[in-house]
């Protein structure tokens, strides 16, 4: 009796040192937890040039980003305080939560231009008298970058669907076509709808080109360069290869919108 328990006790006992270190294997690879916090930005009510799509796509992606978890703040049609405002009282936000890893992700669509080499969003108030009120009114994106650096373990992706033709005409500035390629901060990778000089479509159903395939892989869970691989052929099929989104990128590890399940769980040899 005493071999026949031995001869079961063995394999049970292998049994149970497999379960285990699947169990613990499991238990790590939930351990570090990413918080992940958006800032989805639209406007479309210019006085000149107003946008068809750009705060159907804001809401579409907040909603997207909501049902994956994401703390999200939306603005749309926002002025050039409130646009200031919102991107400052999102980073301190982030900062109070104090997490060990975040995930910050900033999506923008309506105008956008560029100055000088400078890429700047457009809110809905700019002013056209001179420009000196023209320029105070504009977001330098930069500004997004100054933030980025004052966090340590954060993960960014910039997302900028807001490439359209330059509408506006100032006095003494000169205003080129597209935005100009921009080198990403540590850790970021910086999304266009089109590439650095091109100009993107505003669409002409519910959503602009760009968005409506971004909507499309957004909730799959594979790396943001793999969502933005997919984008980048489903935007160059749809305008025949009359806009190419384009990305740049200093992420140093894989980065996830939709974080695939025990994804950092090694395999485990079947025995």
């Amino acid at each position: 009796m005493a071999n026949f328990v031995s001869k079961i006790t063995a394999p049970l006992k292998t049994h149970i040192l497999i379960l285990s270190i699947i169990i613990s294997f499991s238990a790590l690879a939930t351990e570090t937890k990413v918080d992940r916090y958006a800032l989805v930005i639209g406007n479309s009510n210019y006085q000149v040039s107003p946008l068809d799509n750009a705060v159907n796509d804001a809401s579409a992606i907040t909603s997207s980003l909501t049902d994956l978890g994401f703390d999200v703040t939306s603005v749309f049609d926002s002025s050039s305080q409130d646009l200031h405002a919102k991107v400052e009282q999102f980073y301190t936000h982030i900062k109070n939560q104090k997490s060990e890893q975040s995930l910050a992700l900033v999506y923008y669509a309506g105008h956008a231009i560029q100055i000088e080499h400078s890429n700047y969003l457009v809110p809905v108030d700019v002013k056209f008298g001179s420009k000196e009120a023209f320029m105070a009114g504009l977001f330098n994106i930069n500004k997004l970058f100054a933030h980025i650096a004052t966090f340590s373990d954060i993960q960014n992706i910039i997302i900028l669907d807001a490439c359209r033709n330059n509408p506006f005409n100032i006095a003494s500035v000169t205003i080129s076509n597209g935005l100009a390629p921009l080198e990403a901060p540590s850790d970021t990778l910086i999304a266009y709808a089109t590439e650095p000089g091109g100009i993107a479509s505003d669409g002409v159903d519910d959503n602009g080109v760009y968005t409506k395939h971004l909507l499309r892989y957004i909730k799959q869970e594979i790396s943001v360069e793999e969502i933005f691989k997919k984008v980048r052929k489903g935007v160059a099929r749809e305008t025949r290869h009359k806009q190419i989104p384009w990305e740049h990128s200093s992420l140093l590890q894989d980065v996830y919108i939709n974080p695939p399940l025990n994804k950092n769980m090694p395999d485990i040899i079947a025995f």
